[in-house]
């Protein structure tokens, strides 16, 4: 991987990460826990809340375990992807926001022990899983490398297929 593309994914990742600690530390400073704020309408609200959890709430109570598992990932993604980023700017800058997004969260479990969530979305009394900056940017980060990956097999010459009939009967 080149340096431009080390520096692409550190500014990215510092972005995504800088976002999400200013986001989060707002709402705690703005909105009380628990209290929500509309935003549009009953559509997009903000709504402070604390996820000792993993995503979706689960694993509640869990936060040693989920602050290593962390740790792994981002240890995971350093690895696996130095391949992926040095193929393309956008996949180096997915690996960006999903480095910011998962250090984002470590931070959270290292300094209070559970995440702060407060992007509550849905439409009446059916709502999704209130989230923060830090899980959408680790989500978006992991559609976009799989959909530029996808995009680069279609675009990557395939070699023929053997058989009798491939070879000219």
């Amino acid at each position: 991987m080149t340096t431009r593309r080390a520096a692409l994914i550190a500014a990215v990742g510092f972005a995504a990460f800088l976002l999400d600690r200013v986001s989060k530390a707002l709402v705690v400073a703005n909105v009380p826990l628990h209290d929500t704020r509309e935003i549009i309408g009953n559509l997009l609200r903000i709504t402070h809340t604390q996820n000792s959890g993993s995503a979706f709430g689960l694993f509640q109570e869990r936060t040693t375990v989920l602050a290593v598992l962390s740790v792994v990932a981002v240890g995971a993604i350093l690895y696996y992807y130095r391949t992926l980023a040095a193929r393309s700017p956008l996949l180096a800058a997915t690996l960006g926001m999903q480095l910011g997004g998962a250090l984002g969260n470590l931070v959270d479990r290292l300094g209070q022990g559970y995440v702060v969530d407060f992007i509550d979305a849905g439409v009446g009394g059916v709502r999704f899983w209130a989230f923060n900056l830090a899980d959408s940017s680790i989500v978006v980060g992991i559609f976009l490398v799989s959909g530029l990956l996808w995009l680069e097999e279609r675009r990557s010459p395939r070699p023929a297929r053997g058989g009798p009939l491939a070879a000219g009967e």
